[in-house]
Order: C-alpha cells, then sequence, then structure tokens
C-alpha cells in the first residue's frame, strides 16, 4: 500500500477517535457518586463541546453532584485537560486550573475553597487541589495550607501539610488536618505539632 494511503487512512482514524475520545472524556467529569437532585442542584455551566474535541482542553468548565451524605459539591476551573500518563496514554484524571470549590457542612455552615491547581480523579473519587489552598466558612474560618485531598463520594478532607488556620478568637497550626462528617455533624481533627491560641469572645 503507498504511504500517501496509509498516511491518509492514519489521518481519517484519528479525526474519527480524538473527537470520541474528548467526548468521552467529557462525560466522565460529571460522574459523582450520586446525580443531584434537581430540587437543590448548583446549575451546571455550559461545556464547549466542539472546544473539548478540537483542542483537548476545556475553558471554564464545572463540576457538579451530592454526596452520599447529601452535601452538595461544586469545583469550578478556569480551563481543564486530561491527565496522561508516562507512557502518553490518557487517566481517568483531569488537571485544572485556578479551581474553586463550594462544599455544604452537616451543620448547615458552607465551605469555600480556592486552590492554584487541582487534579480530579473519577475513578478514585477524590480531587487534590494544591499550589496554595485556602477554604473559607461562612462563619469566618480561614484554613491555609499547600495542598488538600476532597471526597467526591462523600464528605472528606485530608491536608498531610502544614495548616494555619484563623477565626473568631482562634488561631491554629498543625502539621496535618482532617475533616470528616460523623453522626450528622462536621468533625475536624489535627495532629502533628497542633499549637492553639485562643481568646474568648465577650
Amino acid at each position: 500500500m503507498p504511504a500517501a494511503s496509509r498516511y491518509s487512512k492514519l489521518v481519517t482514524g484519528l479525526k474519527l477517535t480524538l473527537p470520541l475520545a474528548a467526548i468521552g472524556l467529557l462525560s466522565t467529569m460529571f460522574l459523582f457518586s450520586n446525580p443531584p437532585d434537581p430540587e437543590q442542584a448548583i446549575p451546571y455551566a455550559d461545556v464547549d463541546v466542539a472546544q473539548l474535541a478540537r483542542e483537548q482542553r476545556l475553558s471554564q468548565p464545572r463540576f457538579a453532584g451530592v454526596l452520599e451524605d447529601g452535601r452538595a459539591l461544586t469545583l469550578v476551573a478556569d480551563a481543564a485537560t486530561p491527565s496522561f500518563a508516562s507512557d502518553g496514554m490518557t487517566t481517568n484524571a483531569i488537571v485544572t486550573e485556578n479551581v474553586a470549590g463550594r462544599l455544604e457542612l452537616a451543620d448547615g455552615d458552607i465551605l469555600q475553597l480556592e486552590a492554584a491547581h487541582g487534579t480530579i480523579d473519577m475513578a478514585a473519587q477524590v480531587a487534590d487541589l494544591r499550589g496554595g489552598v485556602r477554604a473559607q466558612t461562612e462563619t469566618g474560618y480561614t484554613v491555609i495550607t499547600d495542598a488538600i485531598r476532597m471526597q467526591l463520594a462523600q464528605t472528606g478532607l485530608l491536608s498531610e501539610t502544614a495548616v494555619e488556620i484563623t477565626g473568631p478568637g482562634l488561631m491554629l497550626s498543625a502539621g496535618a488536618m482532617e475533616v470528616t462528617d460523623q453522626a450528622g455533624g462536621t468533625v475536624v481533627s489535627f495532629t502533628n505539632g497542633v499549637r492553639l491560641l485562643y481568646q474568648a469572645q465577650n
């Protein structure tokens, strides 16, 4: 078979395969553990499927869902691209830039998160936020750390890097932090050299 003919068939095959792969990637972006409740779900942002198929990149993607414990979670990024393994094959992860998150907590509080970078792994049901993470609750508490792992199936946050927390009358630092949902309440645990300065509020 002439080389030109083989090249033509290869190009034709890629034109068919890449858009299908891109659309498959798009479909996985919304596979959180449970579909969102239509009465409570946060609206999805528009997604440019043509851009994803053409560039393997999304602008302003939004990931939204309801966790197993009923908490709504939303992640929004400036851009998202597939994650590639060392052999050049795509993985189940999506790499994001400038991520903002919103998570409902068990006590009715809202946690807002910001990070420079993130990796969302649909198969493992986790989102790794890094590059300087800032989290703030509506009740006035702020957490600053280098990296946080967020569970996508149920409420759960884990930081194994140093954390600093400030809030009403409170300053706390620790080597690690974990947030879980237990018995209907949000539990925050600190380990590895915890230092606390508390001033009673009037």
